[in-house]
């Protein structure tokens, strides 16, 4: 079965670990915007190098250049049976623009308000491979992830920048959400990953 899987919801669901699960037992790739950006930066090609010097003026990526950028992903053999876009479109513009393809199914992982802010509060992230984690007896800010890089907390993990974020997802994303219809499953996405996962999975069967 084919799975062009759209992975949506506030910041803190957990899209990014789901997406990583899934993409392994489906076994189709996963990516976020971000991620295609960096990557193509790596790349060296002149769209790579169009887009680090937006980043480096601290400009945000077009809608367009986005876009783009996905048609150039999307076309690569490895999803020929599918794919997780963890996090896109954001807005009803990207929504405009991602008209090169549909999707098989729309999934929104949704959890309270207060889930997200004591989950981002707790949040560390790779400076390295982007990789997530939570702050616990294990991990803490300064240690080194396995790729070598290090952890760290973002600034926009502070209470008053997830605040603004949530704003932003409840303006800008949910009438993009409303836009899939019937496509939209809606995932509980309080409890440990393992129920999440479980939950997930039954919605795709």
């Amino acid at each position: 079965m084919m799975h062009k899987i759209l992975l949506m919801g506030p910041q803190g669901s957990g899209k990014g670990t789901e997406a990583e699960i899934f993409s392994e037992r489906l076994n189709i790739p996963a990516f976020g915007m971000g991620q295609l950006i960096r990557d193509e930066i790596v790349t060296g090609s002149d769209f790579g190098k169009k887009m680090e010097e937006i980043i480096l003026r601290g400009e945000l990526v077009s809608d367009e250049n986005a876009a783009h950028l996905l048609k150039l992903r999307l076309a690569k053999p490895d999803t020929e049976n599918g794919y997780i876009l963890d996090g896109y479109p954001r807005n009803i513009s990207q929504y405009n623009a991602f008209d090169f393809d549909t999707p098989t199914h729309v999934l929104v992982i949704d959890i309270p308000r207060d889930e997200s802010l004591k989950r981002l509060s707790g949040r560390l992230t790779c400076k390295g491979c982007g990789r997530v984690g939570a702050v616990s007896g294990d991990l803490k800010a300064g240690d080194l992830c396995g790729c070598g890089g290090e952890w760290y907390q973002r600034d926009d993990d502070t209470p008053e920048a997830i605040t603004r974020r949530l704003e932003i997802y409840k303006n800008d994303t949910a009438p993009v959400i409303e836009k899939y219809g019937d496509l939209v499953k809606m995932i509980d996405g309080v409890g440990s990953i393992e129920v999440v996962t479980d939950r997930i999975e039954k919605v795709l069967a």
